[in-house]
């Protein structure tokens, strides 16, 4: 690889591990069981997605329910089939996956952080047997040919830069037939995006340009829903939740993070609610 790709890599990589490291705190998901009267010891996977703990997917919980929904309409995996998630976070949504679907589902990331953080809430959700985390690449899987009846990726997509490398490579560990589900944003981003552009990389293709991809790719369209509303309602009450925080009086890091926060929700509203804004369900089938 050229040395001026692979310094473009290396510093996306260092941005997300900035970006998501900052959302990354088993304390403070513990912290919110407790505060519910949840016995830590005994918490369910569900009691952490269900609170969207465990989700940044856009939507959140609600969102990945609408996903299923949606999954079931075409071709649900079996119980005997492995599901791959990628971009999987703090594994809510691979968790989500095994508790609705009774299959096994793995989950990668790029990140190690994010990787500990779900093997952690795997451990404590008693999910271990059904539900396996791995640090990868998602233009580089650790898995052979086909060796997936699903793969899913929710929002993770618009920090890849090369879609066709992406959407092939997600092609080739998928059995022919195979579904792949995505969520997540389309473009063009507004400039009320730059906070979340500095922050981390952000390549959102117009809905036509990524149908061309994945299609090009080697899948046939089966699916496209708009979900804008639902997840501008979701960012919307994440907005209206935070107005009762008095974040200037939080110093510190901690106040930091909440800034930035707060002008990140501002530009995913503003960037949704325009014409061109727009998040949707994509799923298509393996050739």
């Amino acid at each position: 690889m050229p040395l001026q790709s692979q310094s473009r890599v290396s510093g996306d990589e260092l941005r997300l591990s900035r970006f998501y490291g900052a959302m990354t705190s088993l304390d403070a998901i513990v912290g919110a069981l407790s505060a519910e009267g949840i016995d830590v010891g005994a918490a369910t996977a569900a009691d952490l997605y269900t609170r969207g703990l465990d989700c940044h997917n856009l939507g959140g919980y609600p969102q990945l329910e609408k996903i299923a929904d949606a999954v079931i309409g075409i071709d649900a995996p079996h119980a005997d089939d492995a599901v791959l998630d990628v971009g999987c976070g703090l594994g809510g949504p691979s968790r989500f996956i095994a508790d609705r679907f009774g299959c096994r589902v793995v989950g990668v990331d790029l990140l190690p952080v994010r990787i500990d953080a779900a093997r952690a809430l795997g451990e404590m959700t008693r999910c271990v047997d059904r539900v396996d985390y791995r640090v990868a690449d998602a233009l580089a899987l650790p898995y052979g040919d086909a060796d997936f009846a699903q793969v899913w990726m929710m929002d993770a997509s618009i920090h890849v830069r090369d879609k066709r490398a992406l959407f092939g490579e997600i092609a080739r560990v998928l059995r022919p037939g195979g579904l792949m589900v995505l969520h997540d944003q389309m473009g063009p981003l507004l400039r009320a995006m730059l906070p979340a552009k500095r922050a981390a990389p952000y390549v959102a293709p117009t809905l036509t340009q990524l149908i061309r991809v994945v299609e090009s790719a080697g899948f046939r369209l089966e699916l496209w829903r708009d979900t804008t509303a639902a997840v501008l309602e979701f960012f919307h009450d994440r907005r209206q939740l935070a107005a009762t925080f008095d974040v200037s009086s939080i110093s510190g890091p901690d106040g930091q993070q909440a800034r930035r926060g707060l002008a990140l929700l501002a530009g995913y509203i503003e960037t949704l609610e325009s014409p061109a804004g727009r998040t949707g369900i994509l799923i298509a089938r393996r050739r």
